[in-house]
């Protein structure tokens, strides 16, 4: 997430663009990779399939929000 590999911050946030392409590309690998904006067809994935229900880019995920969309993404 533009860190440095021995850089760890559990209390940092990341923006739902940034989590919801990662999650997207678990997911469904390379099949959202056609937007020029690199979030926009993972966010609409993930939100089609139920995953998601709020797809602001700039929303600040917690753990909480993670964990929410992970539980989710493995009920579907």
């Amino acid at each position: 997430m533009g860190k440095d590999s021995t850089t760890f911050n559990p209390s940092g946030t990341v923006t739902r663009a940034q989590f919801g392409t990662i999650l997207s590309r678990a997911l469904y690998g390379t099949m959202y990779e056609n937007s020029e904006i690199y979030y926009i067809d993972h966010l609409d994935a993930l939100h089609t399939n139920g995953i998601i229900k709020n797809t602001d880019p700039n929303l600040k995920e917690t753990r909480g929000n993670v964990m929410l969309m992970l539980m989710r993404a493995e009920s579907n």
